[in-house]
């Protein structure tokens, strides 16, 4: 035992009169005379200068720089020989006994007595020493100290404060100034301003400053920091001081500029600057691996920190040991967290440890257990157990059924705390009513705006989606939260962020597709569903990037995996048609009936048509089923082929009128195809009304239907519910033949040949009755006979003429089947 050996001999010397007194002991006393002086102390302990050693050597804080570095034999020397001392001074200098408390409950954890503490402080209340009982009070309150219960003894050192007791009104002041009267501490203070004792000048800066802090005047703050630093020479506003500059550096080489400082003030007692100095240089070291020797700094000033009481610096110890895979020590790294679990009821660390349960991170997965820490830090007021426990109950843990209700409660506690994450979920639940309450998307929308001050990312989407359904739908702000969020890293908000540029929903001037494609591919990297499919659309169309069907086929296939119906029902599509892959009708109806089983409404047409037109295998009731499922659920296309089964008759059911009814309902919805305009041409279902069908056959056109168009040529061409116009026939026929409307081929190629309504070009007609008779069009093929006949647009050839007029006949023509003399099939 070195330091006792030497003290040993220096107490000899004392006593032989071979040592003369320290000088200047008004000075801080440096840490390698702080032992000289205290065995002088010792031994002139009854002497009229023994309270000036006393301060120098304890309330100037030099004890601590003192026994900093102290091995942990010399340090119980230290512990021992100081607590001894100090008992021996007491009884004449009553202020020694609140050291002597404190010096059992600011030291190293090893020699921590809380019981002795209180014990001591109380001496010094009995004695009438005014710190001592604002001291023990506040103590109490901060968890120091457990005799008293925390919010009673905050009560007691109010009601001191209140009574005009300084050092009172010094500790509630430091208490006040984080609750809903900060305000107040400011007049409060006041009085310490001029005190007499330099500690409770030092608390008056201290408090003014974190006064001026919570009114986000940083300006004041800081000329108060400095006053403080001056003025009381106080060690915590230097580290604030130095904590605000951390705040501002942008550079490793700032925040290493700032190690000396911290260095100086953890050497004086402030274990947070210690901690400061293990993050800077984890900072310093980045995430690349590094070796264990790396480590060693940060190591050591997180040790001496823990050693000190500081629980986070342990905290961040056991996170080392457990995480960092150069470091990697899970049984140190366990300990420690069980140490701060069960001997010093550290809510950080349980909150690990419950976390740690909970995902089986280190340990075998145990719901239970993480369901019962949470538990229980949530009946201590642990705002983050209460959303965790939330979350468990939402979705059911350990085999559980998910109550919505008692999660609700949970998000609700935990909301007062102000997580951004419990606010979220609180308006989520008010939003869809998914605790059971009717949903209110007005009542909602409070806990997302306030979720989103605080960078929510999930909230500020909800914001943007509040921004599109509100009366006056303001898109170009929807837009503002949805880039917001998708700069947070919101995967969902990259999608929402690139349909908007792809489609230009607010506004900017034009779609940007480009840049659509970016977000898409974002989200999707993200392992965003939606941003998949809307991947996989842009390679299909070419949308902001090149059309390439095996990347189209690659992200309809990674959605498809993870059950995304519209991707589903896309693959199946592509199956059918052999478009980016090999045409596989089976395989088809594979990836519908997936989307079909997941409830989705346009797979349940897709999956009716396969069906009723038998792709696979023919089951009309099946087909008929799954239609009217889907045109309960308002597919256009389910309700348009509906109309078409009934109108055409495909089972001879003589049901015609049905159609009628299935085609208004698609129209209703906005689907419009030639069959309504049909049904008013031809009476079907409804009375004839010739200028209803023209009607509805245009609206069909402008909608893009092919067989409208046809359809809408006609009616020019033989003047139904309109004016004959042969020009605009022919133009209305041209351009569904340009489609393979093959009835519209016929009309054009006959309008060519005869001039009529458009300038005659026989050869021109020729060809596109040719399209329609190669399309087994009778009345065409019939015509194309006629045409070799008698040598109009083509070569004059019998041979060709009878050829077409046996096909015509084939397909039923009566005149070709007189003129071929066959009879009718």
């Amino acid at each position: 035992m070195r330091l006792k050996q030497e003290y040993d001999d220096k107490i000899t010397q004392l006593q032989m009169g071979g040592s003369q007194g320290p000088a200047e002991i008004a000075e801080r006393i440096a840490p390698e005379r702080w032992f000289d002086v205290l065995a002088y102390f010792e031994v002139h302990i009854s002497e009229p200068d023994a309270p000036q050693l006393y301060d120098a050597l304890f309330e100037k804080g030099t004890d601590f720089p003192a026994n900093l570095y102290l091995d942990d034999e010399d340090y119980q020397f230290f512990v021992v020989k100081t607590r001894e001392l100090l008992e021996r001074f007491a009884p004449t200098n009553p202020e020694a006994w609140v050291e002597l408390g404190l010096q059992h409950i600011l030291c190293r954890r090893v020699a921590v007595d809380k019981t002795k503490a209180s014990f001591y402080l109380n001496k010094g209340v009995e004695q009438g020493v005014a710190i001592a009982r604002p001291l023990y009070l506040y103590y109490n309150h901060l968890g120091l100290l457990s005799d008293i219960e925390r919010n009673t003894a905050k009560e007691m050192l109010e009601e001191l404060a209140a009574a005009g007791d300084p050092w009172g009104i010094a500790y509630a002041a430091h208490l006040m100034v984080w609750t809903d009267k900060f305000e107040e501490v400011f007049d409060n203070i006041q009085v310490l301003k001029h005190a007499d004792d330099p500690k409770l000048l030092r608390h008056y800066y201290e408090a003014l400053q974190f006064y001026y802090s919570r009114k986000g005047d940083k300006a004041k703050q800081i000329e108060v920091l400095q006053e403080g630093i001056d003025k009381a020479e106080s060690r915590y506003c230097r580290f604030i001081m130095n904590e605000i500059k951390r705040t501002e550096a942008t550079t490793m080489e700032q925040l290493q500029l700032l190690i000396p400082a911290y260095q100086e003030i953890f050497e004086y007692g402030i274990t947070d600057a210690a901690v400061q100095l293990a993050l800077i240089q984890l900072q310093a070291i980045g995430n690349e691996p590094k070796s264990a020797e790396d480590y060693k700094d940060v190591l050591f000033y997180l040790q001496k920190a823990f050693d000190y009481n500081n629980n986070y610096a342990g905290y961040r110890l056991a996170c080392l040991y457990l995480y960092n895979e150069s470091l990697q020590d899970r049984t140190t790294g366990m300990s420690l967290l069980a140490q701060l679990d069960e001997r010093y009821d550290y809510a950080e660390a349980q909150v690990e440890l419950a976390e740690i349960y909970l995902e089986g991170r280190l340990v075998s997965a145990d719901e239970q257990q993480a369901f019962q820490r949470f538990t229980k830090l949530a009946e201590k007021g642990v705002h983050y157990a209460h959303l965790r426990l939330g979350n468990m109950l939402e979705f059911g843990y350990a085999g559980t059924e998910p109550d919505y209700q008692a999660a609700f409660v949970h998000f609700q506690a935990a909301a007062e705390g102000k997580l951004a994450q419990a606010l979220y979920q609180l308006g989520r639940y008010i939003k869809y009513g998914i605790h059971g309450e009717q949903p209110d998307p007005a009542a909602a929308l409070p806990y997302f705006e306030e979720a989103a001050s605080y960078n929510n990312a999930a909230a500020l989407t909800e914001m943007g989606l509040a921004r599109e359904t509100q009366n006056e739908p303001d898109y170009k702000q929807a837009f503002a939260y949805f880039s917001q969020a998708a700069e947070l890293g919101y995967p969902y908000a990259y999608y929402l962020k690139g349909v908007y540029l792809q489609n230009d929903y607010h506004q900017s001037g034009s779609p940007q597709p480009q840049e659509a494609f970016i977000a898409f591919e974002t989200g999707a990297g993200m392992y965003d569903l939606n941003s998949t499919y809307e991947l996989a659309r842009c390679y299909r169309s070419g949308s902001g990037t090149e059309i390439n069907l095996d990347k189209m086929i690659e992200y309809y296939r990674q959605a498809a995996d993870r059950n995304h119906v519209q991707a589903l029902t896309d693959m199946g599509l592509c199956y059918e048609y052999g478009y980016g892959l090999s045409r596989d009708p089976v395989k088809a109806e594979e990836y519908i009936k997936k989307a079909v089983d997941l409830g989705f409404p346009y797979a349940q047409y897709v999956l009716g048509r396969y069906y009723l037109n038998g792709l696979v295998q023919q089951d009309t009731a099946a087909g008929l089923a799954l239609l009217e499922q889907a045109a309960e659920r308002h597919v256009g296309e389910a309700l348009l082929l509906l109309g078409d089964y009934y109108f055409f008759d495909y089972d001879q059911l003589e049901e015609y009128d049905k159609g009628f009814g299935y085609y208004t309902q698609a129209q209703q919805l906005g689907y419009l195809s030639d069959g309504l305009g049909m049904c008013y041409e031809f009476g079907v279902g409804v009375e004839a009304q010739p200028t209803m069908a023209f009607s509805y056959y245009r609206q069909a056109v402008e909608r893009g239907n092919q067989e409208a168009g046809y359809r809408l040529g006609r009616c020019y061409y033989f003047g139904i519910g309109t004016e004959v116009n042969k020009k605009e026939a022919y133009q209305n026929f041209l351009e569904v033949a340009h489609q393979g409307n093959s009835y519209a081929c016929y009309f054009v190629g006959t309008q060519l040949l005869e001039g009529d309504g458009v300038e005659a070009d026989l050869q021109e007609g020729a060809d596109w009755i040719t399209k329609a008779a190669e399309a087994e069009y009778a009345e065409a093929q019939f015509t194309l006979a006629n045409c070799y006949l008698m040598g109009d647009g083509v070569e004059e050839n019998e041979a060709l003429a009878l050829e077409w007029f046996e096909r015509a006949a084939d397909n039923g023509h009566e005149e070709a089947i007189k003129l071929t003399k066959k009879t009718r099939k």
